[in-house]
């Protein structure tokens, strides 16, 4: 029973973990956490990793007798070429969280109040923070949610951070346009601005969301084999 319940919580806990990396890739789009993970995503993704981590090493006592049986046996090397990715996307996992996350969410520069076209580099400086009003760009119009109750902070339920182009994201949002159009309109997003060169952190943070892609279907591959090779 204790086998067959690790086994269970392992393979529910990867089908949500996996299934959260594919939703924001095919759907949402990378660009809908390039201001760092929601919160509820970070719940999901180390709840998972630490659950997977526990269920496996369970599963890996079972299945592993001995040493022999890990280093000479199709299944064992299979099995630690999973451990092997687990530790990357792990290790990738931390510095998003730790390292790039923080400084995606200080994104920011020093713009004129009264402007009211502006670029996406100037409409990060408008997130409701620290005084500062809660603009969001929504089909290419700046929509301002100061006085909204539900933008608390510039923060829409929990989860989507004003300052940024929610075009994406908002289209999976559970209420019509009708809610965003109803909101005061600042003005127009500038998209003849010369493009500024990516930051070093927002560049790192778009190549560990692919790289993780790669993981989980790697790790799918190995499944693959493992069951029908």
């Amino acid at each position: 029973m204790v086998r067959f319940a690790a086994g269970f919580l392992h393979l529910l806990t990867a089908v949500m973990w996996f299934g959260t990396i594919l939703y924001v890739h095919l759907l949402l789009k990378p660009a809908y956490a390039s201001h760092g993970l929601p919160r509820g995503e970070l719940i999901v993704g180390w709840g998972s990793i630490v659950l997977i981590a526990v269920t496996g090493t369970i599963l890996t006592f079972y299945r592993i007798p001995t040493m022999d049986v890990l280093l000479h046996t199709r299944f064992g090397r299979l099995l630690m070429a999973k451990i092997a990715i687990f530790l990357v996307m792990t290790a990738t996992a931390f510095i998003v969280t730790f390292v790039v996350g923080p400084r995606l969410k200080a994104r920011h520069v020093t713009v004129d109040p009264r402007k009211r076209d502006l670029t996406m580099e100037e409409l990060s400086s408008f997130t409701g923070k620290d005084g500062s009003p809660a603009y969001f760009a929504y089909r290419g119009t700046i929509y301002d949610a100061s006085g909204s109750e539900l933008w608390g902070g510039g923060l829409h339920m929990g989860k989507h951070q004003a300052g940024y182009d929610l075009t994406d994201a908002l289209k999976h949002a559970p209420h019509e346009e009708d809610q965003i159009l109803r909101l005061p309109v600042v003005g127009k997003i500038v998209v003849n601005a010369p493009q500024e060169k990516k930051p070093p952190h927002l560049a790192a943070f778009y190549f560990m969301t692919f790289l993780n892609l790669v993981l989980v279907l790697a790790v799918l591959l190995i499944i693959a084999v493992w069951r029908w090779g």
